[in-house]
């Protein structure tokens, strides 16, 4: 869990960014509890606006909150996995379509980096930071498409899907970004030609084909 202090300027969007931020990259496990003090006391805040945070976060489902229990991350089944990957290729499929029509050079470039920065973060064995590339990589192709609404429904897939991932920390390092790294070319190859249908096309087979080790996962019971 990577938290920084924040300054007291917009105080209460910035605790909610950053917490946000930090479940949609996965820097938290499945069902891990989200202390308001310990979480106040790293970011060095009061508990008020990290409690308010926590508690927008459950009004979208992105954590859970029982009587009488912390707060904690959701623990997607298979059906969840499954309605929340189908929902997100008919939303980052338009988004990408979108960005293939609005990109710009400077943010082409960034995806090229991110990308750049999965691969070489999940062949070094720095499986976190491999995850929050990918994830971050999903999130540009969506700010380029200038649909805020949209974003937004993203995000809020994102928020239940993010901590999920950390169950896929593989034995073997290089396991994750062959097929992730490959699709994300072909999505960066589309923007770059302005083509929103290869774009879409590239967007779909990396959210099917990325997610069979996630489906892997299920089957095996865990």
């Amino acid at each position: 869990m990577k938290l920084i202090k924040v300054k007291r300027d917009n105080l209460n969007d910035k605790v909610y960014q950053q917490i946000k931020d930090a479940i949609m990259s996965g820097r938290f496990q499945p069902g891990e509890r989200l202390p308001i003090r310990q979480l106040a006391e790293k970011m060095g805040t009061s508990i008020t606006p990290v409690r308010e945070a926590l508690l927008r976060l459950v009004s979208y489902g992105a954590l859970e909150m029982k009587p009488a229990h912390p707060i904690t991350t959701p623990i997607l089944d298979k059906k969840g996995y499954l309605e929340n990957r189908a929902i997100r290729i008919v939303n980052e499929g338009l988004a990408v379509a979108e960005a293939a029509k609005k990109i710009k050079i400077r943010q082409l470039n960034r995806l090229t980096r991110i990308n750049a920065e999965m691969i070489k973060a999940a062949k070094e064995g720095r499986f976190k930071d491999s995850i929050a590339n990918n994830y971050a990589f999903h999130i540009e192709v969506c700010k380029a498409a200038e649909m805020p609404a949209l974003l937004e429904i993203i995000e809020i897939l994102w928020l239940k899907i993010g901590p999920f991932l950390n169950n896929l920390q593989p034995q073997d390092s290089e396991n994750i970004p062959k097929t992730k790294s490959n699709y994300h070319r072909q999505i960066l190859q589309a923007l770059e030609a302005k083509d929103s249908h290869a774009a879409k096309s590239a967007m779909e087979m990396d959210l099917i084909h990325g997610g069979e080790l996630l489906l892997e996962f299920f089957d095996k019971g865990y």
